[in-house]
């Protein structure tokens, strides 16, 4: 009994892979055979467990309210075909608004506020060890009241610690700084976290991250604010 549900269910997730919601360069997302959630699966040999990392690192946002609950784990012998199933993002959130064309810090978001608001998601992850790439406006959601940012895909993800972390937290702060319209303030960030780092001083440079990202938290608002380290 057990084997002819778990064909009839495969049945059914065949089916609805074969109408995607969304497909990327590793995988393909469908609606799941469970009301209100979808499968994202691995459409390469991920013999490396990709994407169980990729399921952990998403696990960490979700717990911290800016990415999908992840609901189950699928592996499979040899790796072909593992899923991650995760709940769909509700009715409330809508894609952020994208430019035509991209750019190095914010791939193709278009607006200021949006810009900031994952900066400061970014740097959040960053301070929990997780260093989130790619957020292209297909990518990112946004709650229609809120304008809350909401992380979608963490295909391109990794564990950071050390240097790595102090520089990624810094880099995430100098990029809200661009988009709150003080780039200055980021240039100064950059330039001193990276003199700590090539001193051998992490832990001041993770000291100054944190600091820049302080003052970064506190912006709500593009084009308004004058902020100051000193």
């Amino acid at each position: 009994m057990r084997r002819a549900g778990d064909l009839f269910r495969e049945g059914i997730l065949a089916s609805n892979r074969a109408n995607p919601i969304g497909e990327g360069a590793y995988g393909v997302v469908y609606q799941s055979d469970v009301p209100g959630r979808v499968i994202k699966q691995a459409t390469f040999d991920d013999k490396y467990g990709k994407m169980t990392d990729e399921a952990n690192l998403q696990a960490i946002a979700a717990d911290m309210g800016i990415a999908p609950r992840v609901t189950s784990l699928e592996r499979f012998p040899g790796g072909i075909g593992n899923r991650i199933e995760m709940d769909r993002v509700s009715s409330n959130y809508e894609p952020v608004r994208a430019l035509d064309v991209m750019d190095s810090n914010f791939n193709n978001v278009a607006d200021p506020k949006d810009r900031l608001r994952i900066a400061q998601q970014i740097g959040m992850l960053a301070l929990k060890g997780v260093d989130l790439q790619d957020r292209q406006a297909a990518n990112v959601f946004r709650h229609k009241m809120t304008g809350r940012p909401m992380q979608i895909d963490f295909g391109i993800a990794g564990r950071i610690e050390g240097s790595d972390k102090a520089q990624r937290l810094a880099e995430a702060t100098a990029d809200g700084f661009t988009a709150a319209g003080i780039p200055d303030m980021g240039d100064i960030l950059r330039a001193l976290v990276a003199d700590a780092l090539e001193g051998g001083d992490t832990a001041a440079a993770m000291d100054i991250a944190r600091q820049g990202f302080s003052r970064l938290q506190k912006i709500k608002d593009p084009l308004k604010e004058n902020v100051s380290f000193f």
